[in-house]
């Protein structure tokens, strides 16, 4: 019993505390709020990009187009004494791409697939490939559809390519998205340095705020913490309500800055990407979980931190 009137004893002072220093208070409750809304809203955009880049097929994919064979003329070499045959498939040649690293699948579309895969896409609209027939007039070229893994750099792709053009295809017919890819990660990378300097910055801001707003509470009652020292009071006992205090205040910050958020990417942020038809955005439902422990633990740790450094000095007598 007397363990739980001492713990509803230190939440009450905690509590009033934050009353005791409203004005510092209020000033720690904003920063945090500022600190988890912009980690957040970075987070979450970053997060819709990296779907929306994974959504996009052609973008780690790289495709090798298959010129038709020339006649062979009198003293050329056959289609089969070269060292890879790139004029039809060939295994060898799948094998020496698969090799090139990176490269997690490699798939060759003979002009069929390509000609029946081309009117698939085109539903309705296909009427004019009726002049054209898959197996004797066929338009489209054969292919090998290679896909890198999700992490393979731009360097790393330009490598495969000149590779692959070594082998003896024609560089114009491989075609890739290094470009796209390229600005896709540029624009990632420097989004996540931004999140990250100002949830350092905002962060330390806090900090310094919640130890000021401690120090504050800490000096106005320093007389009465002498005398539950001298009297015997426990560091822990007097260190409580200020870590309540602490705590309280970054816990609200976190519910206000989870409110803040929702509205924010519902109502602003969806509605800006959605004037991009091609562009994705995921639910709010899928962060929800995840945003509400980051945030609680930000505030949590802001305030313990912040009471915990401003009061040890306090504790000595």
């Amino acid at each position: 019993m007397k363990l739980i009137n001492t713990f509803f004893f230190h939440i009450a002072q905690g509590i009033k505390g934050i009353f005791r220093n409203p004005i510092m208070s209020t000033a720690s409750l904003l920063v945090l709020v500022c600190c988890m809304v912009v980690t957040g809203t970075f987070a979450l955009i970053i997060d819709n990009i990296n779907k929306n880049f994974e959504a996009l097929d052609d973008v780690n994919k790289m495709i090798v187009w298959l010129d038709d064979a020339p006649e062979a003329e009198e003293g050329e070499e056959s289609a089969e004494e070269q060292e890879y045959n790139i004029h039809e498939y060939d295994k060898k040649t799948e094998d020496a791409i698969k090799a090139l690293g990176h490269v997690v699948e490699v798939v060759f579309m003979s002009k069929q697939e390509a000609f029946e895969e081309f009117k698939e896409s085109e539903g309705s609209d296909a009427e004019f490939l009726d002049w054209f027939d898959a197996e004797e007039n066929n338009p489209l070229r054969a292919s090998y559809r290679i896909t890198f893994a999700s992490d393979t750099d731009t360097e790393n792709i330009r490598y495969i390519k000149k590779a692959i053009a070594e082998m003896g295809f024609n560089e114009e017919n491989i075609d890739e998205n290094i470009d796209l890819y390229d600005n896709l990660m540029n624009v990632k990378g420097a989004l996540t340095t931004i999140a990250l300097w100002l949830l350092a910055v905002l962060f330390v801001i806090s900090l310094f705020i919640i130890m000021n707003s401690t120090r504050l509470g800490l000096h106005s009652r320093r007389e009465e913490i002498q005398i539950m020292r001298y009297v015997g009071a426990t560091n822990s006992f007097v260190r409580a309500p200020f870590v309540i205090e602490g705590v309280v205040i970054g816990l609200v910050s976190a519910a206000i800055a989870l409110g803040i958020e929702y509205y924010l990417y519902t109502q602003v942020i969806s509605g800006v990407i959605r004037q991009y038809q091609a562009i994705v955005i995921a639910p709010f439902t899928n962060y929800l979980v995840v945003l509400s422990v980051a945030f609680a633990a930000i505030g949590v740790f802001a305030g313990l931190f912040g009471s915990v450094i401003s009061i040890r000095k306090y504790l000595k007598v």
